[in-house]
């Protein structure tokens, strides 16, 4: 029993110690598990606080960075939030290295190093604000960021936790399990293997967990990348992309997924490739471990944009292993900069033209301050008052007595300070003893805020053209009192011998009435014959000199201008045919109507024409030729020709001809006779009647004279507006010859104005919506267009922006019934020339087109419409203005109410299905061309209804009103239709 008992027992000890010793090694095991999982979380723990805290560091300092090169304080505006995000981290750390003096020690060397970081970061802020350029310098002159003491201490802190995380979750109970299988045996290797699967198992549950937490830390991170608001990306080291951030398709068009394992160069054009690839190349094997860079970039669509990216290099156990990316768009940051450096490229440029201009000008140029000190003076200012800007610069007109007026300068100083606008004076100054002009603009000098603080001043040097004013004056007095005396003297003259000549001529007739011997009787007509020669010239002097003293009048009395014409011509028929020549006359039969004017006056223009045509022409025929030229406003152009066979008018006497007593040549007084004064006194006789004339040659040889005046015609104002249109050129209708176009999708609107238009005399064509308006306007020579504003495919609005692009100055006149607030001042600023809403009355119509393409329609024309306003008390059904407008034609009015019945009721129809379904913009635009129609066909109350639906449906108010509003309308017009068809029986 003792051999057994004693293995029993050692073996019951073996157990019991073996027991004991597995008891032990598990409680010892998980006490390990436990000190080892909180090892790891503690280690996760410090790293993500570290990679916080470099991460926070690097935000912080692109956060300045950016602030002092942009100075947009938008970079700043979650700074306190920035330096909350590094102190938190760097004290939760304090917290998890206490205990441990060598921890503890680099966590306050890495908290010193964090504030300083943050103080330095205040330091550039306040330093920008004062001096960009500071700031600016300072970070170019920081230390490398790969030497900064923060980043080195971060580093070497991290990777100190990443070694101890790798100890830590290394090979584990792998090592101990051959010392756990020479331990026991048997039962108790089974009891060993179950407790060691239990404690795998709780070991592979607590790693689970750890790496749960492990993958939450990692998935915070990746949300903090998603949301910084900018693009990250990495990429290995052949610069393939491992990861993007969602934002890269607000950047580049692409999605994450399209640009992953992509290669940078996707983005770029190929000289930046080259320019790129070779930089970060450089930058992976001996430049620095962070860089900023900014390059242009082509989005997926084609468009350029600019970036600035921040690259920092990825090392993984000290070898380069990629690239980690920071990048924001800065294209409109780019565009600012080029437009700056654009500006002040220009700002130079136009200081550089302006020394040049102050340099060279001839004016005298200067500026003063507000208290009447010389700012700048320009070279010509040194040069004429002989005082140098060091001088005067600073000093006031005061200083200076004996060279500048002081007293007039600060008079118009204070008038531009006070009035605020430019004043302009005329001044005499003496330099150097000679009495100098200046004409002097001054005008004042304002600041971006629209204050004055000061005034610029050009002086202009007049003295030589104030002399030879006074130089002209001078003479122009003295040829004014010679001209004077000459008119006296030949009036005088003319007067005195008029006198004795009527003496002469009385005798002389009494004394052809008594009995003479033939002898006695020729001396009798050689008398009379001398006395009318003389009297002719005597009286055309005295007209003359009447017209040159301005005491010639022309006379306004009714007259027949084909029987003046016919009796001046009549009175030379019996000299022509002793002559030989032909008298021929030609005259329109238009002529035939009664003018005003002064019949006389023609007949002695025409008189002294046919004289000199007859007294130069030896042969051939002298022919007077008359027609008209054209009617406006009720006046009559004449064009009056008078062409000869005779001698001519060489080229070089062209110019003299009409000269005061000016002959072709010298002998020609001998030979013809007269003073050379009948072609002077024609010249004056029609510029007194506004006319003009012109002395050419006859393309049968001899000499061709053309002169035109204008008539009024002798029309009684009574019965001046119920004139039939004369259609042989003396009155036509307002619009005759004018070619209209009419864009207008209404049909009673469209009938209405081209039967208004052609009533006018005026051919027009139909465009139904604005986009034919548009095409058909290139195909003619329209004089106008009448555009209204809403239309379908595309409106009037649209259309005349088209036209006016285009470069097209024809006159467009807004034809609408829109008539609401501010829909004049659209049409205007849409490039129309003016507004005419409907119904508008025919005359107005008519005076509209004839202003907008230059011509003039008078009160006295054909077309006056009866009134159509609207009475005191409305009628239900009013169709005056629409029978205004026809001028009674049945037919026409039977088709435009018919074709108001026929459309109304689906246009009723329509309004109430838009309404119904919401549309509220169809709703306005259906109740505009409804309301189109009742400005033809008016109908009270419904034009009043619709407009406040039109009205309503595009203000987007009372829409609650709308459908009952529209309904009542509908009521309103069942009722009316029975009085229009009424109409229409009657008709």
């Amino acid at each position: 029993m003792k051999r057994i008992s004693s293995p029993v027992i050692i073996v019951f000890v073996a157990a019991i110690v073996s027991v004991a010793w597995f008891t032990w090694s598990a409680w010892m095991s998980d006490t390990d598990s436990r000190h080892t999982n909180a090892s790891i979380r503690q280690t996760s723990e410090k790293i993500r606080l570290l990679e916080q805290i470099a991460f926070q560091t690097r935000a912080l300092e692109s956060a300045v960075r950016g602030y002092v090169i942009t100075g947009d304080t938008g970079f700043l505006g979650r700074e306190d939030l920035s330096e909350a995000r590094m102190r938190a981290p760097v004290e939760s750390l304090a917290i998890l290295t206490a205990g441990d003096a060598e921890a503890t020690a680099q966590v306050d060397s890495l908290r010193t190093a964090v504030y300083e970081r943050m103080v330095f970061s205040h330091y550039i802020v306040r330093t920008a604000r004062e001096s960009s350029v500071m700031a600016g310098a300072m970070i170019q002159s920081r230390v490398p960021v790969k030497a900064d003491p923060l980043s080195l201490l971060t580093s070497r802190m991290l990777n100190t936790q990443y070694e101890q995380l790798e100890a830590l979750t290394g090979p584990g109970w792998y090592d101990r399990l051959p010392f756990l299988l020479s331990i026991g045996g048997g039962i108790v290797i089974v009891l060993i293997l179950t407790g060691g699967l239990f404690g795998i198992m709780r070991n592979v549950r607590k790693t689970r967990e750890a790496d749960a937490i492990l993958r939450a830390s990692e998935e915070k991170y990746r949300q903090l990348i998603e949301d910084a608001g900018v693009t990250l990306f990495t990429s290995n080291r052949g610069g393939y992309f491992t990861y993007v951030n969602s934002k890269a398709l607000d950047l580049t068009g692409y999605t994450p997924k399209e640009l992953e394992n992509k290669h940078f160069t996707h983005l770029l054009d190929f000289p930046e490739q080259q320019e790129l690839g070779a930089f970060y190349m450089n930058q992976a094997f001996d430049g620095d471990r962070e860089t900023t860079k900014r390059f242009p970039i082509r989005r997926k669509n084609g468009e350029k944009r600019w970036v600035e990216q921040h690259v920092v290099l990825l090392r993984k156990n000290g070898i380069f292993s990629g690239y980690q990316c920071i990048v924001k768009d800065i294209t409109f940051e780019k565009q600012k900069e080029d437009e700056l450096k654009k500006a002040q490229k220009e700002m130079e440029t136009l200081h550089e033209r302006f020394e040049s201009v102050l340099s060279n000008t001839p004016d005298i140029i200067f500026i003063k301050d507000t208290a009447g000190r010389y700012v700048l003076v320009n070279k010509r200012f040194q040069t004429t008052f002989a005082i140098l800007p060091e001088q005067i610069l600073g000093r006031t007109d005061r200083d200076f007595p004996d060279k500048l007026s002081a007293e007039t300068s600060q008079e118009t100083d204070r008038k531009v300070l006070l009035k605020e606008e430019m004043v302009e004076v005329e001044d005499m100054i003496v330099i150097n003893g000679e009495n100098r002009y200046f004409h002097i603009a001054k005008f004042p000098l304002r600041d971006p805020n629209g204050r004055v603080y000061g005034l610029c001043g050009v002086a202009t040097d007049i003295s030589q053209r104030i002399i030879r004013e006074h130089e002209l004056i001078d003479a122009r007095r003295k040829a004014e009192t010679a001209h004077g005396r000459m008119e006296h003297f030949m009036a005088n003259m003319s007067h005195e011998l008029r006198t004795p000549l009527n003496g002469i001529l009385g005798f002389t007739n009494l004394l052809s009435e008594q009995s003479l011997i033939p002898e006695q009787k020729e001396y009798v007509k050689d008398i009379m014959d001398s006395a009318q020669n003389l009297l002719v010239l005597v009286n055309s002097l005295l007209d003359f000199s009447s017209i040159r003293a301005g005491k010639l009048h022309l006379e306004k009395s009714t007259f027949d201008p084909t029987g003046v014409i016919r009796q001046t011509v009549d009175q030379y028929g019996i000299r022509a045919s002793e002559k030989g020549l032909r008298l021929e006359c030609e005259m329109e039969e238009t002529l035939k109507v009664p003018l005003l004017g002064d019949p006389t006056r023609l007949q002695q223009i025409l008189h002294h024409l046919i004289d000199n045509a007859i007294k130069f022409t030896d042969q051939g025929a002298v022919k007077l030729a008359v027609k008209t030229a054209g009617t406006q406003n009720q006046n009559v152009t004449l064009r009056f020709s008078v062409s000869d066979t005779g001698i001519g008018i060489p080229e070089n006497m062209k110019d003299k001809v009409g000269q005061v007593f000016t002959q072709l040549d010298e002998g020609d007084l001998r030979k013809y006779g007269g003073i050379g004064l009948g072609l002077a006194l024609t010249r004056e006789l029609i510029a007194l009647h506004n006319g003009t004339i012109d002395v050419l040659d006859n393309p049968g040889g001899g000499t061709l004279i053309e002169f035109s005046i204008s008539y009024p015609l002798d029309v009684p104002e009574t019965i001046a507006e119920t004139l039939p249109p004369v259609t042989d050129g003396l009155l036509l209708p307002p619009l005759s010859g004018k070619l209209i176009l009419l864009a207008e999708d209404n049909l009673l609107n469209q009938k209405l104005a081209l039967r208004t238009l052609s009533s006018a005399g005026a051919t027009a064509d139909l465009a139904e919506t604005g986009a034919e308006a548009v095409a058909m306007y290139r195909q003619k020579p329209y004089d106008c267009i009448l555009m209204d504003i809403q239309m379908p495919v595309m409106d009037g609005l649209e259309a005349t922006r088209i036209i006016r692009e285009a470069g097209s100055p024809i006159p467009i006149i807004a034809l609408t019934a829109c008539a609401l607030k501010g829909d004049r001042e659209r049409c205007l600023l849409a490039g129309m020339n003016d507004y005419l809403s409907k119904p508008f009355i025919p005359k107005d119509l008519f005076q509209r087109i004839l202003e907008v393409i230059g011509e003039r329609y008078t009160d006295a024309a054909p077309f006056i419409s009866e009134p159509w306003e609207e009475p005191l008390q409305p009628y239900r059904v009013d169709l005056r203005y629409l029978k205004s407008v026809a001028e009674n034609d049945r037919e026409y009015l039977l088709e435009v109410l018919q074709s108001f019945i026929d459309r109304t009721a689906g246009m009723l129809d329509n309004l109430l299905m838009s309404a119904i379904s919401g549309e509220w913009d169809d709703v306005s635009r259906h109740a505009s061309l409804l309301r189109s129609s009742l400005m033809v066909v008016r109908i009270h109350p419904l034009s009043d209804i619709v407009l406040q639906i039109e009205q309503d449906a595009r203000s987007r108010s009372q829409l609650d009103m709308i459908l009952p509003n529209i309904h009542l309308a509908i009521n309103q017009y069942k009722e009316a239709q029975a009085v229009l068809e009424d109409e229409i029986r009657k008709l």
